[in-house]
């Protein structure tokens, strides 16, 4: 009398591992696709809460030179440093506020790169926005 033996074949594992690889590479780059939008997203919030900050500010001593960004880093924002660099420049009765996107990880690989955004509520790129 034969006993059978239990278990999985070669073939049948590297069926499943082909199976793996595929499904893999489809999923990998639309979640790759959906971290970039969602550190934009943040950058995007962080920016109008920096323009609140420059408003009240104005209110308060008549110009735009608020300390909120120091150097490249914002202090009153919750997006990523590695992700995003801010910087304000500002003139008399105007500012833009710009998020450069950082390669550290591979934030300039967004479709939308640099951001920014001025007194007026106008946003580019105007696609982003």
């Amino acid at each position: 009398m034969m006993t059978k033996q239990k278990g999985v074949t070669l073939i049948e594992m590297l069926i499943a591992i082909a199976i793996i690889g595929v499904l893999t590479a489809i999923a990998y780059p639309s979640y790759q696709s959906y971290v970039l939008k969602g550190h934009r997203t943040q950058a995007m919030g962080d920016m109008i809460k920096v323009q609140l900050n420059l408003e009240e500010h104005f209110t308060q001593n008549s110009n735009y030179n608020s300390p909120v960004i120091s150097g490249s880093n914002c202090t009153i924002c919750d997006t990523d440093s590695n992700r995003y660099a801010f910087s304000i420049s500002s003139a008399t009765g105007s500012y833009t506020i710009t998020a450069t996107a950082k390669s550290d990880k591979g934030q300039n690989q967004d479709e939308c790169g640099n951001l920014t955004l001025n007194q007026n509520g106008t946003g580019t790129p105007a696609s982003c926005w």
